[in-house]
């Protein structure tokens, strides 16, 4: 027979088994909650809903941008062949022509060595003359004659020194221009080395700017620009030159389009904008605010098809005042335009479709 067992002993053991019990079936519930709630937390995951925009792609004229300044076609600083004192000057900010007197020097004694010349002149034709008529009846040598007519020729070559001694006085504008500026005044003194004034050509005016060695092999002579100022006027013209070397410093080509300036309202100096157009691409007129970066930084969009979000790379074409001109989308797409931030690539969505 057993011995009675202490009711103690029974109770604790009782009390163990209904613990251990609680225990066990909290552990199988909880595992049954949590299981439930981290399913419904995926499926709210994975259905996230954005709204989207269809966009169809337009042919667009692809622009190169060259930012540059208007240059005048010809600067020339003018100085006399000779020196003398200034009798007579123009005054700056005038149009001038071909030709035109810009500045007058004192003729001092150029005048009277001219008449010196042509005096010595016509005595050495008369003396050339008579010879010539004694030596054809026989009264003369060759040598004679020879001799003559070489004092003839020395004296026809002083004369045209001498007159252009005298015309050296005259400083003219050497094409039609504007006289930018003139550095001399009435009485002074003016040798060939001081210039006389400046003289600049401002039609057609030059349009210079630089492009990149990846830009450069895709211009050519000849190529129809057109010249945005800052005015917002526009102005047609095209392309006259292409460095061929490049510049040290910042490894860019110049170039150079001339436009017409007939009126010279077009200034020397003014900051301009070339914008050379290159061929025609399907692009998007999109907002700015739907491009995304992906993991390794590159610029694209976000897009739907058949509600799984794709990441498709773009290239900006044009910056306008409409939006953004945007390559590499096909030319039917539908572009998230709310949400794009909390999708990624290859996720389910809900789609609703808006109007921008």
């Amino acid at each position: 027979m057993f011995k009675k067992i202490p009711i103690n002993i029974v109770s604790a053991i009782v009390i163990f088994i209904l613990v251990f019990a609680w225990i066990v079936s909290g552990l199988f519930s909880s595992d049954e909650t949590s299981s439930s709630e981290i399913i419904a937390n995926n499926e709210t995951v994975e259905k996230i809903t954005v709204r989207a925009s269809e966009f169809s792609s337009q042919d667009k004229t692809y622009y190169l941008t060259v930012r540059g300044r208007t240059e005048a076609d010809k600067v020339v600083m003018i100085k006399p062949k000779t020196s003398s004192n200034i009798s007579m000057v123009m005054n700056p900010g005038q149009n001038v022509t071909a030709g035109e007197l810009i500045c007058l020097l004192d003729k001092e004694n150029r005048l009277a060595g001219l008449n010196e010349a042509n005096a010595n002149k016509n005595k050495a034709q008369l003396q050339f003359d008579a010879i010539q008529t004694l030596a054809n009846e026989g009264y003369r040598s060759e040598n004679a004659v020879a001799t003559a007519e070489a004092a003839l020729k020395s004296a026809i070559a002083r004369v045209e020194m001498a007159q252009n001694e005298l015309d050296n006085i005259r400083v003219v504008a050497p094409f039609d221009g504007y006289v930018e500026d003139v550095f001399v005044e009435v009485g002074d003194l003016i040798t060939p080395a001081t210039p006389c004034a400046k003289i600049m050509q401002l039609d057609p005016m030059k349009v210079t700017g630089e492009v990149t060695e990846k830009n450069v092999a895709q211009l050519s002579i000849d190529q129809k620009v057109s010249v945005k100022m800052l005015n917002g006027e526009t102005i047609e013209g095209k392309i006259n030159f292409i460095s061929k070397s490049a510049n040290p410093s910042t490894r860019t080509y110049k170039v150079e389009a001339t436009v017409l300036n007939k009126d010279g309202n077009i200034l020397e100096g003014l900051t301009a904008e070339m914008r050379v157009p290159l061929n025609k691409v399907k692009a998007h007129l999109i907002p700015s605010y739907l491009l995304s970066l992906n993991d390794e930084g590159e610029l694209g969009i976000k897009i739907v098809e058949n509600e799984i979000v794709k990441f498709l790379l773009i290239q900006i074409i044009e910056d306008g005042l409409d939006g953004l001109w945007v390559s590499g989308l096909p030319d039917e797409v539908t572009i998230i335009t709310v949400g794009q931030e909390y999708v990624i690539n290859g996720q389910n969505v809900n789609v609703q479709l808006s109007e921008i």
